[in-house]
């Protein structure tokens, strides 16, 4: 954040990163907060497709079905109560209509903080495809990118 902060010219408004429990991305998130950056939350229920699986995280389940909630509603709501806002992907329609049904319940605290404490924190995407420009601009490798906070 320090380095787009040396050389922007207007001030971002929103950061999008990943969150989500499995790599809360706190550092990030402090830096926004400080700077007046609302934070958006991608890839909020992990990765299915390497990396960290939160939907068949045991933690997870176990408040999924304790709230007779699914397990992406759970991940989803866990962004929502920590003050940023979520999107979520899917291809599937009935998994698009179970995402939006995160409004008029709450996880207890308990179980936001259980979210909150799942250790073995690692990022799931890497950014080359999605920051990296080889050829022009500031963030030339994945190096540039990163903190190295994982």
């Amino acid at each position: 954040m320090n380095k787009l902060l040396g050389f922007a010219e207007t001030m971002p408004s929103v950061c999008q990163m990943e969150m989500h429990p499995g790599w809360r991305n706190d550092k990030m998130s402090e830096a926004c907060k400080q700077n007046g950056i609302h934070v958006t939350a991608y890839s909020p229920l992990g990765s299915q497709e390497g990396g960290r699986d939160l939907i068949h995280d045991e933690t997870v389940d176990r408040i999924a079905k304790k709230l007779n909630k699914t397990p992406g509603q759970v991940l989803v709501k866990w962004a929502i109560q920590r003050g940023t806002s979520v999107i979520p992907k899917s291809n599937n329609p009935d998994r698009i209509k179970e995402n939006i049904k995160v409004f008029g319940w709450e996880l207890p605290q308990e179980d936001f903080q259980a979210l909150c404490n799942i250790p073995d924190q690692k990022r799931v995407l890497h950014g080359e495809q999605l920051f990296v420009n080889k050829n022009a601009g500031p963030l030339r490798s994945v190096a540039d990118v990163w903190d190295h906070e994982d």
